[in-house]
């Protein structure tokens, strides 16, 4: 039976204003290896930018289904775009979104589906601007916003494990490396939700995992995110968004967002290069009988091409927990199930020393054969992966 805990005492409210405070530091490296969350207060994003993007947002969802939001469902071979049928480990979540996410050719004035801004997750499909005016412009500067904002806090989380990141002035193979692919070749997307009231006739098989309560119908079923870090915008509204507390007797936090803040939650690829001093924030979010929750994720995620290993420092003190994972081949198979059953999972866990999982070995026929530039193929990634039938028992079925 689950227990739920107000947020206040259990995900810290960090006061951003003042970064040189060593007091900052030691609350991000203690809600990053607690929970894996905190909130940020005076963060530096304009009000502005954040309620011209929100008011975006609403008018977007406001459009009819059809002809306006059918016009851009995503699909197999583009994991951006709109969807309302979206799944988690199997299980339909109760939600519509809009995904957009950094173009190939990081040129955002460049048309959505010129070659040249091909990548793995595909090309962005923006709603009709003639229908939405001012959507993409103010998504855009929200988007770059929420950049900044995840650079400044990725030097925080990197400083509050004892990293020094003045020394360096390029490439030099140490956290300053990662630090710069993060912020240069990221391959981050902002993510537009809608979470409507349930309904009554909701089919609890579709949306109920065996065992959980019948009252548990799911927005968002339990996850971990893949990237780097993810900046969550709340509805205070509806407060239905919760963390899980580690350790505990199945205690799940209810997030009761500060005025004028953000929920950061550190993803898979934070706990994999801190060694596991950090945890990723397991998280979910129920439906409410009543109300509409309306909330944005920015997920700060690596570049497809980048290799992710434990912190030097950290292996010194510890020895090494994992083994490295390249982002492009980690995300591809944790976001196929989204759109076509690949047929396994991933997760962090695969990639610890003593793991016995066949993702190490698939990611590096992966590496010699995707092209990062393309959109991914489900069909062509399964060949790649299942190299022969022995392969199929490492790994971790759905």
């Amino acid at each position: 039976q689950d227990t739920t805990s107000r947020s206040d005492t259990i995900i810290p409210i960090i006061d951003l204003s003042n970064i040189d405070n060593v007091d900052v530091l030691k609350q991000i490296a203690s809600a990053c290896a607690e929970t894996g969350a905190f909130q940020v207060i005076n963060h530096g994003v304009p009000n502005s930018v954040i309620s011209d993007f929100q008011q975006q947002h609403l008018s977007f969802f406001d459009l009819p289904h059809f002809p306006s939001k059918s016009l851009l469902y995503r699909f197999a071979s583009n994991s951006r775009g709109y969807l309302d049928h979206d799944f988690t480990k199997q299980r339909r979540d109760w939600k519509e979104c809009l995904d957009i996410g950094m173009p190939g050719s990081r040129d955002w004035d460049m048309k959505d589906d010129d070659k040249r801004n091909s990548c793995l997750d595909g090309f962005n499909i923006f709603p009709n601007e003639k229908e939405v005016p001012g959507f993409h412009s103010a998504t855009v500067n929200y988007f770059k916003a929420m950049e900044d904002l995840s650079h400044r806090l990725s030097v925080l989380m990197m400083r509050s494990l004892g990293m020094d990141l003045e020394i360096s002035d390029g490439m030099d193979g140490t956290e300053n490396d990662l630090l710069t692919m993060l912020k240069e070749e990221h391959s981050s997307s902002v993510r537009l939700n809608h979470y409507p009231p349930r309904c009554e006739n909701m089919d609890e098989d579709e949306f109920i995992p065996k065992g959980e309560e019948k009252s548990e119908f799911y927005g968002f079923h339990p996850h971990t995110d893949s990237g780097w870090l993810t900046i969550l915008q709340q509805d205070p509204k509806c407060l239905t968004h919760q963390v899980y507390k580690p350790g505990s007797d199945n205690e799940w936090v209810t997030v009761e967002p500060a005025p004028q803040s953000f929920t950061v939650l550190a993803g898979d690829m934070s706990m994999l290069w801190s060694n596991k001093t950090y945890v990723s924030a397991w998280h979910r979010v129920l439906t409410d009988p009543v109300k509409h929750r309306y909330s944005t994720q920015f997920y700060y995620n690596p570049g497809y091409k980048t290799m992710v290993s434990p912190c030097k420092l950290l292996i010194d003190i510890k020895g090494a927990k994992y083994v490295p994972c390249a982002y492009g081949y980690f995300r591809v198979v944790k976001s196929a199930g989204d759109l076509a059953d690949l047929g396994l999972e991933i997760n962090v866990r695969d990639y610890e020393i003593e793991s016995k999982s066949g993702h190490p070995a698939a990611q590096k026929r992966f590496l010699k054969l995707a092209d990062m530039t393309q959109p991914f193929n489900v069909q062509n990634y399964r060949k790649w992966i299942f190299s022969n039938e022995e392969d199929t028992s490492l790994f971790s079925y759905k």
